[in-house]
């Protein structure tokens, strides 16, 4: 009987556990050789729907942004923010001439001037209007960014081919304008000032395509027509902190404040100049797990052990769930947005951390961060126009021959009735056939 036939059966017995031992599931070209792990839950009766190869380790891709916010939810709430001090430091002098310097203290914020955030434009505006409030016109040291994010930038395990490209863009101690700026390779120009950066244009015959070494200045520029002066493309910053410093002395003289290149002598109490705070997290996190930002996930994981070592963030989220009776054994971590092929989670446990949120006080909370099939970011194609629009919230993930879905099945008033995820890894058809036959699975068990 083939596993269409068994899944109809099932459904016409009250949805009967299915316990899956066959090569196939989704009937995709080439899935006896390919990766699949099923796991689908319903939680008022606690009866499973679909364990088809669930404790099976898999790359999960940008499902694991869903572990992320998961985990920062729990242990920082939803209220909290990212807060960044701007203090004077050294003494004032006489007629508006203020000895010393400006200090930004870094709080590994990603969303200070941040596309994705209108209301929260405006850092530099703001300390140019602190400064005039204090009648200040001329700073005699310069800006310092103080910066405590331990192993910062772009993660190793990240492949080179992403790392140039915005959704590459590694969290710094300090980030700014979501760390990606816009050049005209071809005019060897960028929109904003870059210090010390370097554009070198490549012709190629078909494609265009960036290259940037890890923390490196150079970037390569691959395109079919160099000459197109007008072309201009996204690429990620390789210092996020000089663009700013850049771009507020700038500002500052268009202001008619005048300030130095070099740090002051003077050093003195620090005088709060300006105090920055951040959306909160929870919108944070639903802003990353619509649009997929790799950036703020990475900020989001970061806020779990603020000031220590990546290594340590996520031994704390994998301690978290520990705790709270989920067998995190057999799970490799390495990222907090799933951009790394090296990560490692089973259908089972990521079903089993969805489960433990749905059953939470914070259940209402997270399942909002999820995009709606058929509505929202990258679910926004998914069972579109079918009976499930709306119906499903789902993250999404995918990476070179990796779909990944994990999410609910939710009720009228957004809240979860059913654990759903499906990995599928190492696929041999083309990508729209693993998310078609994705479909058609959950539309046998729910319609």
């Amino acid at each position: 009987m083939k596993i269409k036939s068994i899944i109809s059966v099932v459904l016409l017995s009250s949805l009967c556990t299915l316990s899956v031992s066959a090569q196939t599931i989704l009937d995709i070209d080439g899935e006896e050789a390919t990766s699949v792990g099923i796991y689908i839950k319903d939680l008022a009766t606690g009866e499973v729907l679909v364990d088809h190869n669930s404790q099976l380790a898999l790359t999960p891709a940008s499902v694991m942004k869903a572990i992320t916010t998961a985990s920062a939810l729990s242990i920082n709430g939803e209220d909290g923010r990212f807060v960044t001090p701007v203090t004077l430091r050294g003494t004032k002098g006489q007629a508006g001439v203020w000895n010393g310097d400006i200090i930004v203290h870094a709080s590994a914020d990603p969303t200070l001037e941040s596309e994705n955030f209108k209301s929260n434009l405006g850092f530099c505006d703001s300390i140019i209007a602190a400064l005039k409030k204090k009648n200040i016109n001329k700073i005699s040291g310069t800006v310092i960014v103080q910066k405590s994010l331990k192993d910062e930038g772009p993660i190793t395990q990240w492949e080179i081919e992403d790392i140039a490209w915005p959704y590459g863009a590694g969290l710094f101690g300090f980030n700014y304008r979501d760390n990606y700026v816009t050049i005209y390779p071809n005019r060897g120009e960028t929109k904003l000032e870059v210090p010390d950066f370097e554009i070198c244009v490549e012709k190629v015959d078909a494609g265009n395509d960036l290259v940037r070494g890890v923390y490196s200045n150079r970037l390569m520029v691959f395109t079919r027509d160099p000459q197109d002066k007008k072309w201009a493309i996204n690429t990620s910053m390789p210092d996020p902190a000089a663009v700013f410093v850049a771009e507020l002395k700038s500002r500052l003289k268009e202001s008619g404040i005048s300030v130095g290149d070099n740090q002051s002598s003077e050093r003195g109490e620090e005088t709060t100049l300006y105090r920055h705070t951040s959306p909160r997290y929870s919108e944070i996190m639903r802003s990353l797990m619509v649009r997929s930002d790799n950036m703020f996930a990475e900020g989001v994981l970061r806020s779990i052990a603020p000031n220590e070592s990546r290594k340590n963030a996520i031994k704390r989220e994998k301690e978290l769930w520990a705790t709270r009776g989920i067998n995190t054994r057999y799970t490799i971590i390495n990222d907090g947005s799933g951009l790394t092929r090296a990560n490692r989670l089973s259908a089972h446990f990521i079903g089993d951390v969805l489960e433990w949120m749905a059953n939470s006080d914070l259940a209402k909370t997270y399942t909002s961060f999820f995009p709606r099939a058929g509505k929202d970011g990258t679910m926004r194609g998914f069972l579109a126009k079918s009976p499930l629009t709306g119906a499903l919230a789902l993250k999404t993930g995918s990476v070179s021959a990796v779909q990944a879905y994990a999410g609910y099945k939710i009720d009228a008033e957004g809240m979860p009735t059913h654990v759903v995820v499906v990995l599928v890894n190492g696929f041999f058809c083309p990508r729209r056939e693993v998310r078609e036959a994705t479909e058609k699975l959950l539309l046998d068990i729910f319609n």
